[in-house]
């Protein structure tokens, strides 16, 4: 369940200068959105293993499949209350939100006419099924391994997915005004008593509400618009020469990546979407070459140096959707009502060269190291979001949909420290620590057809660092673990103009774990998630500078059964 409150002003808070004042108000929407959905996953694997001498096969097959389901009922509705001023502060230069403090009146908003802005229902379901056979051969390879080595194999796999939606919407404009439930709940980091729309989608009489022409034509239209289907066949073969010396390994290899692939998307014709799809096929074959050396020093202490070339692929619904409408979810940003993702059947696959060199310092018995690693991307055809904002029959649309960059890099450093033999008070826990420092650019083309470079990719935070601490416990055949994690800020989609950029803001969690042995094979694992009680913040800006919404998701708590083979 999702409940907001929107208001909306006369005039704009100049965000650059203006850190409080007092701004009349001209409206205020309030929705509910509610999901009931249900998530089931399945697979069946099986592995065939021989080993003689040097000589080892293995051969693995499965096949996974995944059914979901939601029905979304959405309810908005506004007021427009009689001279009803609210006070704001905030420091919009350090990221804040622009807060409002204060309403000029208690009863502006219980006096007014409340009316149904929009009202809506969504079915969504999708099924995928993934097939998959690998069979790989290794001769001489293993770690004491001495002189000429050989590793090859192939792997194939299918992805088949299908998504189908249907929409709902009715008429609005008719009287909501017993649905307000007016109340003293103030949520965190807001200042003004909640307004709720008091209705439960679920059980709402939904068949007591009309349906014009143009709502009957627009349910069909964005049910029909969302739908799609997506098969596609991967095939990879690689072979891998290996020369081991006494302190030295040499690996060269090449994968051949084989991928075709079938979407079949709505078809569009005068804003009339056809019972037909439109069949779109494609295929690529990549040779992509590798090549490692690793040293070891007498003094325990490694070197390592890489170079490999590798291919990401379009997801499914980054090819074959059509138009995916939301309205009135977590995602509405933008000061937009609804969302549109888009799909981009001429999409290219990412390619990159990768550059990799580390040193690595065994202690503790070999059972701690110290690693500095630097790594090099270069990436061609990266996919990125484009965004911008766009206005339909009253209603405004935050419209999104991957593109790919003309170029890309990205390189950091990273700092590893583990020990998994840590003894303190008697007791032994293992402790690891992970500090990644990453810099990108993108060159892109943006909306207006200019070429242009941001410093940064996506996803790409500047700092990012993990810890974890295991205490074992030996008495209850268990343990308990903490990891935490800080994440940057970082970029998730390009606006149309770089004041538009959006990303997520910094944040930290922390997560704990709790686990012991009841019976021969049996285990309990007790988690809590965001133990921390994390918020989640969305930011704007061409430096992602100013905080457009925060998010609370709360703490997760599990309860695991674990089933241990005999």
């Amino acid at each position: 369940m999702g409940d907001m409150n929107v208001y909306n002003l006369k005039n704009t808070v100049q965000n650059q200068t203006d850190n409080s004042g007092t701004i009349q108000v001209n409206s205020l929407y309030v929705r509910r959105i509610q999901s009931t959905y249900s998530r089931n996953s399945n697979g069946i694997m099986g592995h065939l293993d021989w080993k003689h001498g040097n000589h080892s096969v293995v051969v693995r097959a499965g096949y996974t499949w995944e059914g979901y389901d939601n029905y979304q009922p959405l309810e908005r509705m506004r007021a427009y209350p009689k001279k009803l001023y609210a006070t704001y502060s905030g420091n919009a230069k350090d990221g804040d939100i622009i807060r409002l403090t204060s309403l000029s009146s208690a009863t502006a908003l219980q006096n007014s006419t409340w009316s149904a802005y929009q009202m809506q229902q969504q079915w969504r379901s999708a099924e995928e099924g993934i097939p998959t056979v690998r069979a790989d051969y290794t001769y001489n390879t293993d770690y004491k391994s001495r002189g000429f080595g050989l590793a090859a194999g192939f792997e194939w796999r299918e992805l088949s997915l299908e998504n189908n939606i249907r929409m709902q919407e009715y008429d609005t404009g008719f009287d909501m005004t017993n649905y307000a439930n007016f109340t003293n709940y103030v949520p965190s980091k807001w200042n003004l008593p909640y307004v709720f729309l008091n209705a439960d989608g679920r059980k709402f009489d939904w068949s007591s509400l009309t349906q014009g022409s143009s709502k009957l034509a627009s349910s069909i239209y964005d049910s029909k618009i969302s739908n799609f289907r997506y098969k596609e066949d991967v095939t990879d073969g690689y072979v891998s020469l290996h020369y081991a010396l006494k302190n030295t390994v040499f690996i060269a290899g090449v994968r051949a990546d084989d991928t075709s692939y079938s979407a079949w998307m709505p078809t569009v014709s005068n804003n009339l979407v056809s019972d037909n799809f439109t069949k779109k096929s494609g295929n690529y074959i990549n040779p992509l070459p590798s090549f490692d050396f690793v040293h070891r020093f007498p003094w325990k202490m490694n070197i390592h140096g890489a170079y490999s070339r590798s291919i990401g692929r379009p997801t499914p619904s980054n090819i074959a959707q059509a138009e995916n409408i939301t309205c009135g979810t977590s995602d509405e940003d933008g000061g937009a009502a609804c969302s549109i993702s888009r799909g981009n059947p001429n999409l290219k696959p990412r390619k990159a060269h990768n550059f990799d060199f580390s040193i690595d310092q065994y202690f503790d018995h070999s059972q701690g190291m110290v690693s500095l690693a630097f790594f090099d991307k270069m990436i061609q055809d990266d996919i990125y979001t484009l965004r911008n904002l766009t206005m339909q029959d009253g209603v405004l649309y935050n419209v999104s949909q991957p593109m790919n960059a003309t170029g890309s890099n990205i390189h950091g450093l990273e700092l590893s420290v583990l020990d998994r033999s840590v003894a303190l008070w008697g007791q032994f826990f293992d402790l690891s620590m992970n500090a990644t420092w990453m810099q990108g650019n993108m060159k892109y083309v943006n909306s207006s057809g200019q070429k242009t470079r941001i410093n940064h990719m996506i996803y790409q935070p500047d700092v990012l660092v993990n810890g974890a601490v295991t205490w074992h416990i030996p008495a209850i055949q268990g343990g308990l673990r903490a990891t935490a994690t800080y994440t940057d800020k970082y970029l998730t989609s390009i606006g149309s103009y770089a004041s538009n950029n959006q990303g997520q803001g910094a944040y930290f969690m922390l997560n704990m774990a709790f686990w012991h042995k009841v019976y021969k094979n049996v285990s309990f694992r007790y988690e809590v998630q965001n133990l921390t009680g994390t918020r989640f913040s969305n930011v704007v800006g061409n430096k992602l500078q100013y905080t457009n919404n925060t998010s609370y998701l709360g703490r997760g708590i599990y309860f695991h059964v674990v089933l241990n083979s005999l």
